[in-house]
């Protein structure tokens, strides 16, 4: 089930057809992340540090 969430996710994320909560900005400047590193996490499916 995860592979098939991912997938959608990284085609979502590939045709810029996905949402920014105000909360998931708020919680990305919190941790000094921007859209780009997010991007890339989904993109890549890895999570390299935290």
């Amino acid at each position: 089930m995860f592979n098939r969430v991912l997938r959608r996710m990284q085609a979502l994320v590939r045709a810029s057809e996905y949402v920014l909560t105000l909360h998931g900005h708020e919680e990305m400047e919190a941790d000094g992340l921007t859209v780009y590193d997010i991007e890339n996490v989904i993109l890549s499916g890895r999570i390299l540090e935290h």
